[in-house]
C-alpha cells in the first residue's frame, strides 16, 4: 500500500496530497551572475476558509526585493509588504510554525475567503543569493534545492549550459535563452547544481 506524504504548502489548507495533485508552478530567470540575483514567479491556489493574507516564505541567506502578488482571477495587484515569521505564526494558518525571524512576503486579499472559495495568485520576486548563485572558476554556478513538481530555470541571455547534476529537459524559451525544466515526482526536494558559461568569451 502506498502511503501519502503530509505536505505543508504555504497558502493551502494542510491535507494529504498525491504529488500529482499539487498545483504549484515555479519559474526562475537567472540574471547576470555578478549580481547574484534571479527572478522567481510562482503560482498557487489559496483555499483556507477565513484566510485574508497570502505568503511567500524567503529562504535564509537570501534577500528578496521587488515583490508583487497578483490575483489571477481579477488581474489585481495586491498590496504587498514584508513581515516576520512571528507575525505569520500568530495568524494560525499553517500547522508547522516558521522561524520567528524569517522574512515573509505578505499580500492582502480583498476579503477573508468564504468556505469553498479559492483564489489563484502569482508571486513575482527578485532574490539575491551570493552563496547559491555566483561565478566560480569562470563558470556561472546556481546551487538550489527545488521542491515543486515542475521547475523551469532560464539562463541569462547569451549563456550556454555546461553541466547539470540531475536530469533536465533543455530547450530555448521565446527569447532564445536556454531553459531547463526539472521534474520532481517525489515528495521531497531535488538538489540542483547548474553550471553555464557565455556562448562567446566576454
Amino acid at each position: 500500500m502506498r502511503r501519502l506524504a503530509l505536505l505543508l504548502l504555504p497558502g493551502i489548507l494542510c491535507a494529504q496530497f498525491h504529488r500529482a495533485e499539487q498545483d504549484r508552478e515555479i519559474h526562475y530567470w537567472l540574471l547576470e551572475p555578478e549580481t547574484h540575483q534571479f527572478r522567481i514567479s510562482h503560482d498557487f491556489t489559496v483555499s483556507r476558509a477565513g484566510q485574508k493574507y497570502v505568503h511567500s516564505f524567503v529562504r535564509k541567506g537570501s534577500v528578496v526585493t521587488k515583490s508583487i502578488v497578483i490575483d489571477l482571477g481579477t488581474g489585481k495587484q495586491l498590496e504587498t509588504y514584508n513581515v516576520t515569521g512571528k507575525s505569520v505564526n500568530a495568524l494560525g494558518y499553517y500547522p508547522t510554525p516558521t522561524d520567528a525571524d524569517t522574512v515573509v512576503v505578505q499580500g492582502d486579499l480583498d476579503h477573508p475567503l468564504a468556505p469553498g472559495e479559492t483564489v489563484r495568485v502569482r508571486v513575482i520576486e527578485t532574490y539575491t543569493d551570493p552563496i547559491g548563485y555566483k561565478m566560480l572558476d569562470g563558470e556561472l554556478v546556481w546551487d538550489r534545492t527545488l521542491g515543486r513538481p515542475y521547475n523551469d530555470v532560464a539562463l541569462p541571455a547569451g549563456w550556454m549550459l555546461t553541466s547539470v547534476n540531475v536530469p533536465a529537459i533543455v530547450s530555448l524559451d521565446s527569447e532564445a535563452r536556454v531553459l531547463c525544466r526539472f521534474t520532481n515526482p517525489r515528495n521531497d526536494e531535488i538538489h540542483v547544481v547548474l553550471k553555464a558559461k557565455p556562448r562567446k568569451a566576454k
